[in-house]
């Protein structure tokens, strides 16, 4: 490692000068824990200072990469792994940077192997079994004791609505009270599990009529806790008594950064609703309750419950944390509780986000919320980081996890149109940036470091603050409205779009000439019992052909009795009903507003269906002027004190027109695209950004 000095003032470079070179990192941790007992950069409730862009980064390797590379970045995560000292190492080389922990809401990895050294499975030995998320499971047939490999089950499947579910599958882990086995071999006909015991926790005995039960699985090597309300308690702590996974692992996680040296903490896998897991290559089915019923009802109720755990997991957490950051992954949007959000893996080389678009993911609200709406709501200071991945690959393509790093191949060349994409769009809001290789590794596989970070030489923060909002700089589509009737001008206009609602929601549509945006009248929509899900209370216009690859734009007056969410898509209009319009949600308020929403169709229809879904509460929406049209309009710029950004997020390349001469930047990385020069106008290619700077300051 390189010991730099502080150079914070005499005292401390007196100090360090004195000392032999052994001692120099012990006196500069030393000096930083005594002047600098917590961060300088940010105060509670109010914005970060730092200038733009903002750059973070996840997990580097402290072992391996130079503490001045990692000390770069405005804000960096480490791990359990890293020590108070490198925290402290870091802080010196950056007495500004933001340095945060990690945990994790709902998951712990651990390696299973007989041959495992302890620390692998300490944090799941200092847990529960009795905790684990598990699927539907079966009952032991007779007693076995602690060496039997065999177990005797009640059934391997269960058949609910018509489908067979596979209760065990070879690879499992399963749970038998408080003990974890790994399943070897299903014999379906004699109802038994070959099974490696004591995984992790000792082999016990069992008696007949305990309950075995495959645990809930994500990622390889990894195991899912129960954050929901139906998590049973379990004592791991005599000192503590009985607690609830969420009351356990929140003092575990507030733990991680209780020393002075930490900003705050970061806790992955904080999404909601986890039912998306089941159908995956590790869950069939959940058994919320531990009942042994296979749910039917698209799990609505183990959704809400587990909402309302990952809640009263933050609330611990930022009880015990009054004063530091707390910053999510892809997280519930608990804004009220948070200090922003990261957007992993985004924009990927389709320009979305695991499925969901571009602008869905900036400028969304609703379901997790956009990167804009998170900054807006959620508190300050605020992280929220677009974090864009070289490779988007799943490190499912591994069971074992490992992964073929291509930064580590000869003659690496990093996708620097990607990044710029990333970049810029982060760039729109005033949050922050991450590129790195994978997820299954973050920055340990590569610190990378780009021309557009640092102004080609002009030096970290060059463009400043910005000068306003983003803007669109897309004129206004021609092309055909393929939504008859969205001005509600007549009761055939009103005839020609469908309500429909679930069984368990109710309202009522009408034409409303009291009020419009356009013209005469509107349609009004009121909700009078609402479940949370947008889709199951929608008004619908049916017909509408897609091309699929093609973007698509969908404009629209809306107000509301009170400030809420709408949610837009467009579907298959029968079984199997594909999404192929991802539009996201806005946010209504009581005076009417123009949106204007775009996407990429993911398949092709020539009958498909435009939904408005707004079952997601009671109340009252007014719509008007509502036009789907093929085209994008996501051509946006921001300007800051320095520079102007431009991102075209469109499927085709675009021509922007500047208010002047600008400059190019100057780099060395890609001197085609950062040449220096001076431009009018700039040709942006799809899903692409670009950085200029003002002539006169160049």
């Amino acid at each position: 490692m390189d010991h730099e000095r502080l150079g914070r003032g005499g005292l401390q470079a007196a100090v360090v000068a004195a000392l032999p070179k052994v001692l120099v990192l012990a006196a500069v941790l030393l000096t930083v824990a005594a002047l600098c007992p917590s961060a300088l950069a940010w105060q509670p409730g109010e914005p970060f200072g730092f200038d733009f862009p903002r750059l973070g980064m996840w997990w580097p390797d402290a072992e391996e990469q130079e503490l001045s590379a990692i000390a770069r970045y405005d804000y960096v995560i480490l791990g359990p792994w890293d020590d108070e000292g490198v925290a402290s190492a870091l802080r010196a080389r950056n007495p500004d940077i933001v340095l945060l922990n990690a945990t994790n809401a709902c998951e712990i990895d651990f390696d299973p192997s007989p041959a495992a050294p302890p620390w692998a499975t300490e944090d799941l030995r200092r847990a529960s079994p009795r905790w684990l998320l598990t699927q539907v499971g079966a009952d032991l047939r007779a007693d076995v004791n602690a060496a039997a490999t065999t177990l005797p089950v009640s059934r391997v499947t269960a058949s609910s609505g018509g489908r067979t579910y596979r209760l065990f599958v070879p690879g499992d882990f399963a749970v038998i009270g408080e003990e974890l086995v790994l399943v070897r071999e299903v014999d379906a006909a004699a109802k038994t599990l070959r099974v490696r015991r004591g995984v992790v926790w000792p082999a016990v005995a069992h008696a007949a009529g305990d309950r075995v039960a495959a645990a809930v699985s994500h990622w390889p090597q990894s195991l899912i806790f129960d954050q929901s309300t139906y998590c049973p308690t379990a004592t791991v702590d005599a000192s503590v008594g009985p607690e609830t996974w969420v009351e356990y692992n929140a003092r575990v996680s507030a733990a991680l950064v209780a020393g002075d040296v930490w900003d705050g903490l970061l806790i992955d896998r904080a999404d909601g609703g986890e039912s998306w897991l089941v159908g995956g290559s590790r869950a069939r089915t959940i058994d919320p309750d531990r009942s042994g019923r296979v749910v039917d009802d698209e799990y609505a109720a183990f959704d809400a419950a587990w909402n309302a755990g990952l809640r009263r997991y933050e609330e611990l957490v930022r009880a015990a944390l009054p004063d530091k950051l707390v910053y999510v992954n892809w997280g519930h949007p608990n804004h009220d509780l948070l200090n922003g959000n990261n957007f992993e893996g985004f924009p990927d080389d389709q320009g979305s986000a695991y499925g969901r678009s571009w602008g869905a993911t900036v400028f969304g609200s609703g379901g997790t919320g956009g990167y804009l709406d998170w900054l807006d709501r959620s508190l300050q200071p605020n992280l929220s980081t677009i974090e864009t991945y070289e490779d988007d690959g799943s490190p499912d393509a591994s069971e074992d996890g490992s992964y073929d790093n291509p930064a580590s191949r000869p003659g690496f060349r990093p996708d620097y149109r990607k990044m710029r994409f990333g970049l810029t769009t982060a760039l729109l809001g005033d949050g922050f940036f991450s590129y790195e290789i994978n997820t299954n590794g973050h920055g340990s596989l590569g610190l990378l470091w780009f021309d557009e970070y640092a102004g080609g030489g002009r030096g970290r923060g060059y463009l400043g603050q910005p000068t306003g909002p983003p803007r669109r700089v897309a004129g206004q589509l021609t092309s055909p409205v393929l939504t008859a009737g969205g001005g509600f001008e007549s009761a055939a206009d009103v005839a020609g779009w469908d309500w429909w609602t679930a069984e368990e929601y109710a309202g009522t549509v009408e034409r409303d000439m009291t009020t419009a945006a356009q013209g005469s009248s509107s349609l009004r929509i009121d909700v009078t019992r609402a479940g949370g899900q947008a889709w199951r209370a929608a008004v619908s216009r049916g017909g509408v052909a897609l091309v699929k690859g093609r973007d698509y734009t969908l404009s629209f007056w809306a107000k509301a009795d009170r400030p809420r969410d709408v949610s837009l898509w467009a579907q298959q209009r029968a079984a199997p009903w594909k999404e192929w319009l991802d539009l996201g949600a806005v946010r209504l308020t009581t005076a009417w507003t123009r949106y204007v929403v775009s996407a990429r169709a993911r398949g092709a229809d020539e009958r498909a269906t435009l939904h408005v879904g707004v079952g997601q509460e009671t109340g009252t929406v007014w719509l008007d002027d509502v036009r789907l049209q093929r085209g994008s309009r996501d051509v946006w710029r921001r300007d800051y004190e320095h520079g102007t950004v431009l991102v075209n997020a469109t499927s085709g390349a675009r021509v922007v027109r500047l208010d002047g001469v600008w400059h190019k930047l100057r780099g060395r990385q890609v001197p085609a695209v950062n040449d220096g020069a001076y431009v009018t106008q700039v040709r942006l290619p799809a899903r692409y950004g670009v950085i200029l700077v003002r002539a006169t300051e160049q």
